[in-house]
């Protein structure tokens, strides 16, 4: 059986013999009111199973983002921009988050469904089971509680921006109080770190509620106004609970 590094060049759509032990180990999680987390803490996987879409949502790359791209033309963009022999996308990026409008327009568009594709399929169609036409808004993570909260909580702050008009409004009134000395470099970071433009604003707040990161620090007086954004996210993010939902992989992978 081929390992997961094996196959992220080019998955097959027929499921692998080991299915069942890959299927295992994704757990989902109604963790906002219409915002889910997939939690699978294996890096690979989470990665597998998430890029295309992440991709198709906020890549910085005009050829990928909103369009419908094969697994291969990616894999070897990728490999090309960091400079890799391998994928190492799983090591670049930890945690994902993608609102449904992006995930069913991706799929719409998909020239190279694998078994990977099926597998976000048979999430997508679970949530859709429980929400209806509403929209909703999913997160990929290795942990729903407990430990470091960090990365729940960055992604949960994207969620807040999607399903919270109200959060969303006040968090814009927050980067609107950004001095330029603070918002330009910090725009012009996140922008090298790899985000689309669409996104900007959104990883702007996720960070500064959040917990920034190194390249951030030396921003001058960034820190100073990171509290409103911390006071902001800590306000809707009270109203969290985590609620494990059983996937039902039968509707596409038939498991």
């Amino acid at each position: 059986m081929k390992h997961l590094s094996e196959i992220s060049r080019s998955p097959s759509r027929k499921s692998p013999r080991n299915i069942q032990n890959i299927l295992s180990q994704i757990k989902l999680f109604e963790v906002y009111p219409k915002i889910f987390a997939v939690v699978i803490k294996d890096d690979k996987l989470r990665a597998r199973v998430f890029m295309r879409y992440q991709e198709f949502y906020e890549s910085d790359s005009d050829t990928f983002r909103g369009k419908g791209f094969k697994w291969t033309e990616f894999v070897d963009y990728y490999k090309k921009k960091t400079k890799n022999d391998i994928l190492s996308y799983h090591e670049d990026w930890t945690g994902y988050n993608i609102p449904c409008d992006s995930i069913e327009s991706c799929i719409a568009v998909i020239p190279d469904i694998n078994f990977f594709d099926l597998i976000m399929f048979s999430i997508v169609d679970t949530i859709k089971s429980i929400v209806g036409n509403d929209k909703f808004y999913l997160i990929g993570i290795d942990q729903s509680d407990g430990g470091d909260k960090s990365l729940i909580e960055h992604e949960l702050a994207h969620g807040l921006w999607f399903a919270s008009p109200k959060y969303k409004a006040d968090q814009l009134i927050n980067i609107d109080n950004l001095p330029e000395y603070v918002d330009q470099p910090l725009r012009s970071k996140i922008s090298v770190m790899g985000y689309g433009p669409n996104v900007i604003d959104d990883e702007i707040q996720a960070y500064l509620s959040t917990g920034i990161i190194s390249p951030m620090n030396r921003i001058k007086d960034i820190k100073k106004y990171i509290i409103k954004f911390q006071d902001t996210f800590k306000k809707y993010s009270s109203q969290m609970s985590v609620k494990q939902i059983p996937l039902d992989w039968n509707t596409d992978l038939n498991a």
